[in-house]
Order: C-alpha cells, then structure tokens, then sequence
C-alpha cells in the first residue's frame, strides 16, 4: 500500500512538474527590424553579414536560386545531412520548390530572425521556428539556426539543424503527428 502510495504521488508531481515546464516557455520572437541585424560597422564582418542576409531573404525565404552563385561558393560545403555539398546541388533541391516570390521589403520578411552573430569568417542567424508538440498537439516556438563560412564575401560551407525526412516513417511519440513546421517563410 505504501509502495502504490509513494507511486501516486511520484506520479502526480511529474505531471505537476511536467506542466510546470510546458508552461514555462516564453516564445521567440523575431526582431522588427531584421535588415538591421545584418550590418557590423567591421568591414568584413559586414560583408560577410550582408551576404548571410541575401542567403536567408533572396534565396531561402524568396526563392531567387538564380542569384546563389552571388553568394554561395561553386563548392559550398553542405553539412546539413539532405543534400550534397556543392551550389548546384543546393541550386536544384532549392529551386525546384516553387516559383521566385518578390524580395521582401525592409521589414516585411516571412522569416522571423532572431539575432545575427558575426565572427572572423563565420556567421550564425538564429530564426523562429514554429512546431506542435507531438504529446499535446498544441503549437510552440524554437528557434532554428544555420551558420555559414565565408570567402571573399560568400558562403563557402553551412552547417544547421538538418535532419533526414522521409516520407511515411513512423514519428511516434503521441496522438498527433508531430512534424514540425516550417520556418517562417522559409523553404526549408
């Protein structure tokens, strides 16, 4: 009786405990002015920041993958494990996602972006990502991020939150089907 009772209890504070922390999150938010996250008053940081802002609003979020050998290197370096290194490849994944959408005005992205860090010839942009927890079903925000290397102002290699997806692989975890969504006006 004693064991069944300490079980209970256990049990009652873990759900106490678990919607504690479910509760406790504050979203992300984006910032109201993204261009201006891109720019360092460091020449090459500069640069390298502007070019990080025309991958993440021309190509990701617009579709101009027209315009990447403006700004990504011939051997773009990919370690995000769905796709191959190497701009064409990127080129022709990226591309064959739809028609090219206007290039958003200064403060009208899609894409949330959080912050822009900017270090020797690496950049990192953090962007809100919206998911649904796969146990509640109910939506919440994270933040999703890529880093690029850059030479001579473009991107010579990537790394971000890559995962595999395939089609019709059982997820489990809950009642709903817990694929994230997508970044915000992002075509990831």
């Amino acid at each position: 009786m004693k064991t069944r009772l300490t079980l209970i209890v256990l049990g009652v504070a873990a759900l106490v405990l678990a919607g504690i922390f479910a509760a406790a999150q504050e979203p992300v938010v984006g910032a109201a002015d993204p261009e201006a996250l891109f720019t360092s008053k460091d020449k090459k940081l500069n640069t390298n920041k502007q070019a990080a802002m025309h991958i993440v609003r021309d190509l990701l979020e617009a579709g101009h993958w027209d315009e990447a050998p403006k700004w990504l290197t011939e051997k773009y370096i990919q370690h995000n494990p769905a796709f191959a290194s190497g701009r064409q490849t990127v080129m022709t994944a990226f591309g064959a996602r739809g028609t090219p959408r206007p290039i958003p005005d200064k403060n009208s992205w899609r894409t949330k972006v959080v912050s822009v860090v900017a270090e020797g010839d690496l950049v990192t942009v953090a962007i809100l990502r919206d998911h649904v927890d796969p146990v509640t079903c109910k939506p919440y925000t994270t933040t999703w991020f890529d880093m690029w290397r850059f030479v001579d102002g473009k991107a010579d290699e990537h790394w971000d939150y890559g995962l595999i997806n395939v089609a019709g692989a059982p997820r489990g975890g809950g009642p709903c089907t817990p694929t994230p969504l997508a970044p915000r006006g992002g075509q990831r």
